[in-house]
């Protein structure tokens, strides 16, 4: 059989699994399975010049629509640079199908051009890997079988990418010049419903919760659904325990259900008194473990006995052992203890008692950044209290996502917060909110660093040249602003400390960001920026929004504000 026959049954498979998004760079071995993806009507194929980009742009595709998104590029090095969106994918658990296009068997190592060793390419960074046969040694059930396998490892659980090499032999133009769609007309079932919980981890933590009045739910970045994200709330009212809710766990916003939100946890923690008066008797935790240091290192300083919620299998526990670990998903095991115990506990002293540090902290966040200039803490409190609650709030890493983390206050109508969290790395953030913004239907709003944006101006092309509509606040402290905070920056002297931290860049980001097809917009406070985000709304398209930043000014409002903080907290506090 042709090439254009295996891969039109292929992709008629992946659609049938539920994959309706295929991400394409241009490249000519990779011409039969781009030319077949395209033949399925069900599938919609984006195009991105290069693969570094496109890779975070099916990510975002998928975050945003939590379902499989594939990916396809020529051999070679093109291949590479899908590696770090594979590494993002695999450690944050998004499925991706990952096809690499490739020389077949008589042309590797022999010097063949954009040929290079893909077997294995991706290593321990994908769920499964296979090097397809060329197509016309099998039929069309094996590219089928191929397709659903994929699916059905990308998914999980856990999920994560899955690579799939495929070699082709000339001619790769199809025959006749006709496009092949499946072979077979058959439609397979869906995709399996998400996992339950189990029923054995389901009795342990119920039992936590019945026997233990001092507990701590800490939730890390998770981006929870709406439904888990209730669940999970009507739990920690049920026990009478505080929620440690990371900015970009899904918590933070909607109805707290009940609940005491938490979101100065690592303010608290910085609060030796408090920390050390409410040190719990049992900590259950879940997500990526927070970009927040002080909270990192805080909750190991408790030495409680920590349950860890892991269901992406990655045993993300970095500052302990932990007690026990459950694979169920938090909002499975949410569900399944409140229908176990089917009842409401009466609060507290303890949970009173964090209620309270809560309140104090927010309340001095507010009164500490007010009359302040428009740096990155009021920032990202502002987002927080401006932006609609249809929209995504899509957080770079460095220092937004911490600055969401630290400032952005719990809002019954906030918006959906994602972060970029598998790798922790500044790489592809722009590629994949755009990605997120094609799929999502809602408003998207990137909160970027300056070097961040820098690093993905490939993405920021890719993105206009696809009709998005996206907006990009841009924090320019002209370089690497979180290495202030840090004590190399004392350690060594200045001019040591800008070149290697600091990198200083220099660029016009006008000039830069108008030159790829972007608006560009400057705010300098809040009136400002709340205009410069109504037009963009109003307007669509790519836009970003510079807000100028002083970085001494910068370091010396966060210290202000958690010195105020622990003050404020320090004398408030109650034995708990």
């Amino acid at each position: 059989m042709t090439a254009y026959e295996y891969f039109g049954a292929f992709f008629e498979e992946l659609a049938n699994r539920g994959v309706r998004h295929v991400v394409c760079s241009p490249g000519s071995r990779s011409a039969p399975l781009v030319l077949s993806a395209h033949a399925e009507p069900r599938l919609r194929c984006w195009v991105q010049l290069d693969e570094r980009a496109g890779g975070f742009f099916a990510l975002g595709l998928a975050k945003a629509e939590r379902r499989c998104v594939a990916l396809i590029c020529t051999s070679g090095s093109a291949a590479a640079n899908y590696l770090p969106a594979v590494t993002e994918a695999f450690y944050d658990g998004v499925a991706l199908v990952v096809l690499t296009a490739d020389r077949p068997p008589e042309l590797r190592d022999r010097g063949a051009g954009q040929t290079i060793d893909q077997i294995g390419l991706y290593g321990a960074h994908v769920r499964w890997s296979a090097d397809l046969p060329v197509p016309g040694e099998v039929d069309a059930d094996h590219a089928r079988f191929a397709a659903h396998r994929a699916v059905g490892a990308a998914l999980g659980p856990p999920g994560g990418p899955i690579h799939l090499n495929a070699p082709l032999r000339e001619p790769l133009e199809p025959p006749d010049g006709q496009l092949v769609g499946g072979a077979s007309g058959r439609e397979s079932p869906g995709s399996p419903p998400p996992p339950a919980a189990d029923a054995g981890e389901v009795a342990q933590l119920a039992e936590l919760v019945r026997n233990r009045e001092r507990g701590v739910l800490a939730v890390g970045p998770s981006d929870l659904s709406g439904a888990d994200a209730g669940a999970v709330k009507q739990l920690a009212a049920l026990a009478g325990w505080p929620l440690l809710a990371d900015a970009a766990s899904g918590l933070r916003t909607g109805d707290v259900e009940g609940a005491t939100i938490v979101a100065a946890g690592q303010h608290l923690a910085r609060t030796g008194s408090f920390w050390k008066a409410h040190r719990p008797d049992v900590l259950v935790r879940s997500g990526h473990p927070s970009a927040a240091r002080a909270l990192r290192e805080g909750l190991a300083t408790w030495g409680a006995e920590i349950w860890l919620v892991d269901p992406l299998d990655r045993w993300e526990e970095p500052t302990t052992v932990p007690a026990g670990r459950w694979r169920s998903p938090l909002g499975a095991l949410a569900r399944g203890v409140l229908a176990a115990l089917g009842s409401d506990r009466s609060a507290t002293g303890w949970v009173d008692s964090w209620r309270l540090a809560e309140s104090t902290a927010q309340q001095t966040i507010t009164a500490t950044l007010q009359g302040g200039p428009l740096l990155e803490a009021g920032l990202a409190r502002l987002l927080g209290e401006t932006l609609q609650p249809d929209t995504v709030l899509y957080a770079s890493n460095s220092m937004p996502v911490r600055d969401l983390d630290a400032f952005l206050a719990p809002h019954g109508r906030g918006p959906r917060v994602v972060a970029h969290r598998g790798t922790n790395g500044i790489d592809g953030v722009v590629s994949a909110a755009a990605g997120m913004a094609a799929a999502a239907g809602d408003p998207v709003v990137l909160l970027a660093g300056d070097l961040a944006l820098l690093h993905d101006l490939g993405g920021l092309l890719g993105a206009a040249r696809a009709g998005i509509d996206l907006t990009i606040v841009v924090p320019n402290n002209g370089g690497g602003g979180i290495f202030s905070f840090l004590p190399v920056a004392e350690a060594i002297p200045e001019p040591v400390f800008e070149k290697f931290f600091g990198t200083p860049h220099g660029a016009d980001l006008s000039g830069v960001v108008t030159g790829v097809g972007a608006a560009h917009h400057r705010a300098g406070d809040a009136e400002t920026m709340a205009e410069a985000l109504g037009i963009c709304r109003r307007s669509g398209g790519i836009h970003v929004i510079e807000v100028p930043v002083d970085a001494e000014a910068n370091v010396a409002q966060h210290r202000l504000v958690e010195r105020s903080v622990r003050d404020a907290v320090t004398r408030s506090i109650r034995p708990a």
